[in-house]
């Protein structure tokens, strides 16, 4: 990746619960992830952007359930579609493109995403540091300027990150 933007992991390591993404790539960013949890056994995961609702994820019997981005309403499983190999997950973005998370041979708990067989455009590290912001536990690396497209990684990430951890 040639020119790179950074933004940092911080609050609760949970991909679906507390956890918060902030950094600066053209702008400000700033993301939360909030998980309610419904009796009996479903749960609905907010996705805001700087305190305004962007992205919700419905979580039926603690499974995958709908995504609804902006307007857009996908089933979470197209979200986490087998990719080019057993360690790798596509997703179809709004630009009509598909992108695909691969996991990282070298370490497992990182994440590298790429919009095409050999592009990389991202790349996630699970790890604990101290930075600008405070205590972070990961970062997210990438080479885009496009919101949306960073919503649905970061979306798409975490729904990677939590099927992995849930095995």
């Amino acid at each position: 990746m040639a020119h790179f933007f950074e933004i940092y992991f911080t609050g609760r390591d949970d991909p679906r619960n507390g956890c918060i993404v902030i950094g600066e790539d053209t702008k400000p960013v700033f993301f939360e992830f909030e998980t309610q949890y419904l009796p009996p056994s479903s749960a609905r995961t907010t996705i805001s952007s700087n305190r305004s609702p962007v992205a919700v994820l419905d979580w039926p019997d603690g499974g995958l359930g709908v995504a609804t981005i902006g307007d857009r309403e996908i089933p979470m499983t197209h979200l986490v579609q087998q990719g080019s190999s057993t360690s790798a997950r596509r997703f179809p973005s709004a630009d009509g493109r598909q992108y695909e998370w691969r996991k990282c041979h070298a370490d497992p708990r990182s994440y590298e995403l790429f919009s095409g067989p050999n592009t990389r455009i991202a790349k996630f590290q699970k790890l604990s540091q101290a930075t600008p912001i405070g205590p972070s536990h990961g970062t997210l690396q990438y080479s885009f300027s496009h919101d949306l497209l960073l919503l649905e990684a970061l979306i798409t990430l975490n729904l990677n990150r939590w099927l992995d951890w849930t095995g």
